[in-house]
């Protein structure tokens, strides 16, 4: 695995992590999103507003599920590459990928500024330079309450240049065929599509170095959202206005690595943008917006992050050791809308401009033969420049911020089959506006905020039995918690929320008993709470994570009629929740149960799935939010996405 920067054994990573190759996100399924993705593993939550508007949280470490303008908790990343900032996930469809990497817990060492909760890291797979390969697939999807959607997906890699020059295209189409009936007798009313593409080339020079260029896109919308209202049951809501929403993400990235002397060198740059654009009824807070109803508030976000890096470092010796320096540059440029009867008025316009330099590095020693410490630290410097302008009052702000990450490990590795380590470590995020207040009065600012972690790990497998055991007991406290509020007005600020801690265990099992089965269990139990007097006297959860889930996943792979098969099934639990800090929005959501099977058939180069998610069709709440503008009138929840079959065909060549 290559998330903590340097290629290494998973057995020997002393970090509380998920790896998942491409053997077993083939084994989740087709065209994977982040949800399907988080639902499989244990620590990553997911909110569930739509394609491209959601917000992840990695153990505990959330902040709030509305989109406001608060540096994000989890640091998305695409190989080297940071695709975000303060933008809510891409939501990348998972495919063709050699690896996807999460990182649980703080990792400001290696990541900088707004990896508190962890890092989510998509690999892609590369271009191969000895052979051409690729495949192609269609599939059709029926949802119950909904209708029929296809899909297309395909790729090709070719070398150039055999053992030289190489590259690998990705290309695919979803559709998404809807399950929310508008009351007014519009049916599937949230159908949508998702496109991309992905393009990489690879260079081998001479007969160490590799340059790599990528680029990708993706475009995602869908013409309406997917919540209901009041005690609305299943999938219907009474809605008066189309919320159409739409997000658009690019991304190209230029890497080259290869040894200087005995030392290995790696640099990279990256260019990511998104945009995202949302339409909702904002007529029941048209009065306060200075409108009137009907009222549609138009949300317009552009995000733009540069990061280029080097680094360089030993992999072997009695001290291995990594050191690097890094340059960000991430802007932000938002402005909302009220379309009413009147005409176009401009309620907000953001604009934020970040730089960030730093500093890092990383160093290992043993002590005796089994026994290693590890020391970590990031120096860095942020500055930061918002402006705020809301209803004709302007407020502005700059920042520096200089400050040091560390982190320290202890691991004993007696053996393979072994690793037992306890770990300390650190990042923070820095502040910004919060509002502008009113004409004349100063504006309000948020403080920056920060995570330690204390984590106590062991990875362990046996072989004979082909069982691995992970296993985490962690302690987090979090200062001056930033959060994202909604204002009376359907407006989003960033405040202080106060200090919270977390702990917990985290364990993942998995056990193939005989060769033709597999078990593989997940569970994650925690405590998160915000301090007294913070938030609602009655539950100080934090918001959106559960303290229980877990997750259960039986594999059984055996011959039929001459075909190579394999039968899965898998069932999620997910505790109740909390929607937010604020008591007049304190929202729950119940615990949910969700179960999918599938049976996969391949015979030479065919391969064909049947899948079934939610086979009971349950409508549980899965995130207590859809609109900021009328959630105060009533609640609001996203119920699962109906039963559904799938079918795909697959051609590999």
């Amino acid at each position: 695995m290559t998330a903590t920067k340097q290629s290494t054994a998973l057995s020997e990573v002393a970090v509380p992590l998920v790896v998942r190759d491409t053997a077993a996100l083939d084994r989740l399924g087709d065209a994977l999103d982040t949800g399907a993705f988080a639902s499989a593993i244990t620590g990553l939550s997911v909110t569930n507003l739509g394609p491209g508007r959601d917000r992840l949280f990695v153990r505990g470490i959330a902040d709030s599920p509305f989109d406001g303008f608060g540096q994000a908790s989890v640091s998305v990343q695409i190989d080297d590459a940071r695709a975000t900032y303060d933008a809510p996930d891409p939501d990348l469809r998972l495919i063709d990928m050699a690896q996807v990497e999460l990182l649980k817990g703080p990792q400001g060492p290696l990541y900088g500024s707004g990896a508190l909760g962890g890092v989510y890291r998509l690999v892609p797979a590369k271009p191969d330079l000895e052979g051409a390969s690729g495949w192609s697939q269609l599939g059709l999807e029926t949802t119950r309450q909904g209708g029929v959607a296809g899909s297309v997906e395909a790729v090709a890699n070719v070398p150039i240049l055999p053992d030289r020059l190489g590259i690998r295209a990705v290309a695919y189409r979803i559709g998404q065929a809807g399950w929310i009936d508008d009351s007014t007798g519009k049916r599937d009313v949230n159908h949508g599509q998702t496109t991309g593409g992905r393009v990489a080339i690879r260079g081998r020079v001479g007969s160490d170095w590799t340059v790599d260029a990528a680029g990708l896109v993706q475009l995602s919308s869908v013409a309406d959202s997917q919540y209901v209202t009041g005690s609305s049951k299943g999938w219907t809501r009474a809605s008066h206005l189309a919320e159409p929403q739409d997000t658009d993400f690019a991304l190209f990235d230029l890497a080259a690595t290869g040894p200087i002397g005995g030392l290995t060198f790696t640099g990279s740059a990256s260019l990511a943008n998104q945009q995202l654009q949302a339409t909702y009824d904002a007529g029941s807070a048209a009065a306060l917006l200075g409108g009137s109803a009907p009222a549609r508030y138009l949300d317009h976000r552009r995000y733009q992050v540069f990061n280029a890096e080097a680094r360089i470092g030993a992999t072997s010796g009695p001290i291995t050791w990594l050191g690097g320096a890094s340059l960000l540059g991430a802007t932000t440029d938002a402005s909302g809308v009220l379309a009413d009867p009147s005409g176009m008025r401009n309620i907000l316009e953001f604009r934020r401009r970040i730089t960030e330099v730093a500093l890092y590095g990383e160093a290992s020693t043993g002590l005796g033969r089994s026994v290693r410490a590890t020391l970590g630290a990031r120096l860095f410097g942020s500055a930061v420049d918002d402006e705020r302008r809301q209803d004709d009052a302007v407020a502005g702000l700059t920042r520096t911020t200089i400050r040091l990450s560390p982190s320290a490990t202890l691991s004993w590795h007696p053996g393979a089959r072994l690793l037992v380590f306890a770990r300390y470590a650190s990042a923070l995020r820095p502040g910004g506006v919060e509002s502008t207040g009113q004409e004349g009065v100063t504006p309000t600012t948020y403080q920056s905020d920060e995570l330690q972690s204390y984590d106590l790990g062991m990875r362990w497998s046996w072989p004979r039995q082909s069982l691995t055991l992970d296993a985490d007991v962690f302690a987090s406290r979090w200062q001056r918690v930033q959060a994202d509020h909604l204002e009376a007005s359907g407006l989003v600020t960033t405040q202080n929320a106060g200090n919270a801690g977390n702990h917990g265990i985290d364990v993942s099992l998995t056990w193939a008993p005989i060769r033709s089965s597999t078990l593989a269990i997940g569970a994650l139990v925690q405590h998160a709470r915000i301090d007294p007097g913070a938030g609602a006297p009655d539950d100080r959860r934090l918001p959106i994570v559960p303290d229980l889930a877990g997750h259960i996943e039986l594999e059984r792979r055996f011959a039929a009629l001459g075909w190579r098969m394999r039968l899965g099934a898998r069932a999620t639990y997910t505790g109740t929740s909390r929607l937010s800090f604020d008591p007049t929005l304190d929202r729950k959501t119940a615990a949910a149960t969700l179960v999918s099977t599938s049976l996969t058939g391949e015979r030479g180069p065919w391969r064909w799935r049947l899948a079934i998610d939610n086979v009971f069709n349950s409508a549980s709440d899965s995130f207590a939010f859809g609109n900021p503008f009328s959630i105060r009138l009533g609640d609001q929840h996203t119920p699962l996405k109906p039963r559904s079959v799938a079918l795909s065909l697959r051609r590999s060549w």
